[in-house]
């Protein structure tokens, strides 16, 4: 009964098992990332690198600080020591930019910061080609097709590459505004002043409180250009007579195509501990779906990180099986005992199983690293197995009776495998206290 409970437990705990390609490995480092269109490196360098490179010089635990200064942007990379709780570390980077955000210009973008994960990457890549205009593609994957995917259990995020926006566009025409001795500031004050939505206070009707405001936002591009940016000599100058105003489309940085026609990709990524290989499955699924039932659209499954994972999944799963069925067939060639065989044979998977079941209740997912924990531990189990069954045998041969046997036989080797097992264990032991990317890479080989 109680091995049946460990095969029911460990059966259980594989069918429910994450399967991922590496354990998660959280990385010691933040990146604070500023942008301020339209200024030099040298100038960012100046400006905001070294202002912020000074805010967060204070956070604990930093052990390195790295700076990239390029037009229109900043990067400064902290790497902490190993170990360092990255939510508090977070928190109190937060602290210090809030501290810092007095000290830049107005015109800067709030400074943000970053987290790299490796397991935050798109898991699938999926391709969209239309004979549609590719704005109203844009807008299908965005109002229609994502809503799909975000139903499917374990999809976090979906982020569209290359879409087509509208955005309004403002060209300035450089004669007529020296002639009438006007900045791009000018415009650009007047546009800010006149496009805004004002609190007026609360108006009392009876029992009622009406909220008031004023409704100052640009409903359309005619408003934009009718926008005065000054008058001059009784007569306004307005931004239609320095500039063209157009509703047009945003600049393109990445176009592609795919047998003549026009493509747009949206990457989806998973939810923190989802199973890497099922929701890509289920992906795929709804792709084949969706092209079934709509003709507006073709869907392509351009990149699938699963099939990568599973290949090498699969890899390390057969080399274990193998490897098992190899040492049971050595082992009936030198034995040439059938049943002491079959007893090793049953000995493997069954440690195997009761294995899946730790893997599931301590948090664990089935990856190359604990794949080849597994594949090592078979190694032990035949080995002691090995030495407990060819002493029993020895004594079974000197006409002991089976069961005085397998008890003598067993109590007389036990401190030898007990002692080979565990040289191998403390070998693994100190992967375990590991605090390097590598250590936490190996911890899970360990354990398993």
């Amino acid at each position: 009964m109680v091995f049946l409970i460990i095969i029911t437990l460990g059966s259980i705990g594989f069918r429910y098992l994450p399967v991922d390609l590496l354990p998660p490995i959280e990385f010691p480092q933040l990146t604070v990332y500023v942008n301020y269109d339209n200024v030099g490196p040298e100038e960012m360098e100046k400006i905001v690198t070294e202002q912020v490179e000074n805010a967060i010089a204070t956070v604990p635990n930093i052990e390195r600080i790295t700076s990239n200064s390029s037009e229109g942007s900043t990067r400064v990379t902290l790497n902490f020591a190993q170990g360092t709780n990255l939510d508090e570390a977070s928190n109190d980077l937060r602290a210090a930019i809030d501290r810092l955000r007095r000290a830049l210009p107005e015109e800067v973008d709030p400074p943000g910061i970053w987290k790299f994960d490796p397991n935050d990457a798109p898991i699938v890549t999926i391709g969209v080609r239309s004979r549609r205009d590719m704005a109203e593609v844009t807008r299908t994957i965005e109002n229609d097709l994502s809503k799909y995917f975000e139903q499917i259990p374990g999809v976090g995020s979906i982020d569209i590459w290359g879409g087509v926006y509208r955005e309004i566009r403002i060209d300035l025409r450089r004669d007529r505004m020296a002639s009438s001795n006007i900045t791009a500031q000018d415009v650009i004050s007047a546009i800010n002043s006149e496009n805004a939505n004002l609190p007026g206070g609360n108006v009392k009707d009876g029992l009622s409180d009406l909220y008031v405001r004023t409704m100052g936002e640009y409903t359309d591009v005619e408003q934009i250009g009718n926008t005065i940016i000054r008058i001059e000599n009784g007569a306004p100058i307005r931004v239609k007579d320095v500039a063209t105003v157009t509703f047009d489309y945003e600049d393109l940085d990445r176009y592609i195509e795919v047998d003549g026609l026009p493509m747009l990709r949206f990457g989806i990524r998973k939810q923190s501990g989802a199973n890497t290989v099922q929701v890509a499955a289920d992906i795929r699924k709804e792709v084949e779906r969706l092209n079934g039932i709509r003709d507006d659209v073709d869907l392509l499954v351009m990149r699938d990180q699963s099939q990568f994972i599973q290949d090498s999944i699969d890899n390390v799963r057969n080399s274990a099986v193998w490897g098992g069925i190899l040492a049971i067939i050595v082992l009936f060639a030198f034995l040439r005992n059938g049943s002491t065989t079959m007893i090793i044979g049953i000995a493997i998977p069954i440690s195997i199983i009761a294995t899946f079941a730790l893997l599931y209740f301590n948090g664990l997912t089935l990856n190359q690293m604990s794949f080849g924990g597994l594949a090592l531990g078979v190694g032990m189990i035949v080995d002691n197995a090995i030495v407990v069954l060819e002493n029993i045998v020895r004594k079974r041969q000197r006409g002991v009776e089976a069961k005085e046997a397998a008890n003598a036989g067993t109590r007389e080797v036990t401190g030898a495998v007990i002692a080979s097992t565990l040289t191998t264990s403390v070998i693994f032991l100190p992967v375990v206290f590991m605090n390097t990317i590598t250590g936490v890479m190996f911890q899970q080989m360990a354990l398993v």
